[in-house]
């Protein structure tokens, strides 16, 4: 009988959870998309999938395990857009708590602002999720320090608003499926997403401050940004210096905002440079984050 994308990627998560130790797999927001390696899990029935070596926080686990296993997790980045970005994906249908669903092995629990989880089975309800990290905060060591910072557990109401739950098993699955392998780099990690490894390369090739933060953004351009990770960016909108900077290297006014038309200057500044970023439409997804990996990679920030 073939793996399903769906058992697939039960059983990874259930592997991430479970791989434990300093190798393994903690809590991390700030370091939540991977630390630049590959690791290679053999799931059992022929097939074997890559995923990013290091931590994860709760959101970042269940969608790079999702897109691991062959799902285009479209735009789908963090708790508060999972939900729109895979109904999107049409694997899955939404269920709110108490419309009488009883959540099935591999359907999310998912609580918009804060949470999310994965059914391993549904009687007993068990959940495989990442928790928090070795001290009892968002960040520390990386690996699971204490077993715990990644786990399986029985079902507890967190509250969820609902499940995400399969519509069927997904495609048939076998041998080797590649998702990272050719995605990541050691120096910024899965190039479809910024994170801090982004931020702290393009402050250090602007010239300023470097702490992997983009500070001083405002949260009404969050929309806008879906492959900029929230643990980089932070929401005082005061502005940011490295997007200054940036701005005046793009030719676009020098607000130190990065909204909709700093990102039509990036796109644009980008293809003129021979990256493709695809369309520029003001919208910093996967493909304009990995037209900017290279431009990073070749020191083209410099200016």
């Amino acid at each position: 009988m073939s793996l399903t994308q769906r058992e697939a990627f039960a059983r990874l998560m259930e592997h991430m959870c479970r791989h434990d130790g300093g190798s393994g797999h903690g809590y991390s927001q700030a370091n939540r998309m991977g630390d630049g390696t590959v690791e290679w899990v053999d799931l059992g029935d022929g097939v074997k999938v890559s995923v990013a070596g290091g931590d994860r926080d709760c959101s970042s686990a269940v969608v790079t395990c999702l897109r691991a296993v062959g799902v285009d997790t479209y735009g789908a980045t963090y708790t508060g857009n999972m939900r729109e970005e895979l109904l999107r994906t049409g694997l899955f249908a939404w269920h709110p708590m108490g419309d009488g669903y009883v959540a099935q092995r591999g359907d999310i629990y998912l609580n918009e602002r804060h949470h999310t989880a994965v059914c391993t089975c549904a009687g007993p309800d068990t959940l495989a999720q990442f928790s928090r990290s070795e001290t009892g905060g968002i960040t520390g060591r990386e690996g699971d320090q204490d077993g715990h910072e990644s786990n399986i557990r029985s079902y507890y109401s967190y509250p969820w608003d609902g499940k995400l739950a399969w519509l069927g098993d997904g495609k048939a699955l076998g041998g080797t499926v590649s998702d990272v392998a050719d995605m990541t780099d050691p120096d910024l990690g899965d190039t479809r997403y910024w994170g801090r490894k982004f931020t702290r390369a393009l402050q250090g090739q602007r010239g300023t401050t470097v702490d992997g933060i983009v500070s001083g953004q405002c949260e009404r351009w969050l929309d806008h940004m879906p492959a900029i990770d929230r643990s980089t960016l932070d929401l005082s909108g005061r502005g940011s210096m490295v997007i200054g900077s940036c701005q005046r290297l793009w030719g676009v006014e020098d607000d130190e905002i990065y909204g909709e038309q700093s990102i039509k200057a990036h796109q644009r500044w980008l293809k003129a440079n021979g990256y493709d970023p695809g369309e520029v439409d003001g919208y910093h997804g996967c493909s304009t984050n990995q037209a900017m990996a290279k431009a990073l990679k070749d020191g083209a920030y410099r200016g």
